[in-house]
């Protein structure tokens, strides 16, 4: 089986790769975890200066949590099980926004929901101008509360409120026009841009590059420690998650999926 990250390294810059691309990159239990451990190691490494976050193949940056591992924890008398798996949550939001290094994101492809969180916890973001990106937890019956607070951080409580509340679809282009995304480029050369911009970040002195990376963090810790974001998230999660209708409406969006696959697979000319 295949690794689902990959790790590699350029000079002083650290690649991770987010290797699902079956699943579009979606993140499971598993990817969550070696992303930490990976995002740990850079940080520990003396010889890494930045490190770039991308997604295999040429749909996807990430789509966001792995539905089929979501729709899976419990309601009710599962309350437990869920407060444990937003814990995993908490630790993996806690491995970005805690980095002590810059983070580039290279977005190739769709860009959703904790993928999108992901890319907007990194400091600069190049992008394919047709890359999807939605925050997509209001259409799956779960609140946006990390997600709602780095969108904010990024632009407006207007444009915030339109893109968490109607879980739209936007182009990278249109993310480019309200901030979100630093700059565009080609499919064929996203990946190059984005280690161009991390080689320039990485030439850079680091000390004062670690200072100011600090200052950043810590600004971003206390702001959401006023708004109470990590306390937030966990007790609207849990209710959320106790309510059942996260678990309802992913079963209905999977059915729904496994429906169409089935029915493209059985259009003539198609391979069953």
């Amino acid at each position: 089986m295949a690794e689902s990250l990959l790790i590699g390294s350029d000079g002083a810059v650290r690649v991770l790769t987010l290797n699902r691309p079956e699943r579009l990159n979606a993140l499971d239990a598993a990817l969550r975890q070696s992303l930490v451990d990976a995002m740990d190691a850079a940080a520990r490494d003396d010889a890494v200066r930045v490190t770039v976050v991308t997604g295999a193949g040429d749909r996807a940056f990430c789509a966001g949590q792995d539905l089929n591992e979501s729709q899976g924890v419990g309601s009710g008398a599962g309350a437990e099980q869920a407060a444990g798996w937003i814990d995993t949550w908490a630790r993996f939001f806690d491995a970005f926004a805690r980095h002590p290094k810059p983070i580039v994101a290279a977005l190739n492809g769709t860009t959703a929901g904790a993928g999108l969180e992901i890319a907007m916890m990194a400091h600069l973001r190049v992008a394919v101008p047709a890359a999807r990106l939605v925050m997509a937890e209001i259409n799956i019956g779960l609140p946006t509360l990390m997600g709602s607070y780095l969108v904010n951080s990024h632009v407006f409580l207007s444009r915030m409120v339109d893109i968490v509340l109607s879980g739209r679809e936007f182009s990278a282009k249109e993310a480019h026009e309200i901030g979100l995304v630093h700059r565009l480029a080609s499919p064929a050369r996203v990946m190059a841009e984005a280690m161009a911009a991390a080689q320039l970040l990485a030439s850079k002195p680091p000390n004062a590059m670690r200072l100011n990376i600090k200052r950043f963090n810590d600004l971003r810790a206390a702001e959401m420690e006023r708004q109470g974001t990590e306390d937030a998230m966990r007790a609207f999660q849990r209710e959320a998650m106790a309510s059942g209708e996260p678990q309802r409406v992913m079963a209905e969006f999977l059915a729904e999926r496994a429906r169409r696959k089935q029915t493209a697979a059985g259009k003539p000319g198609r391979a069953r």
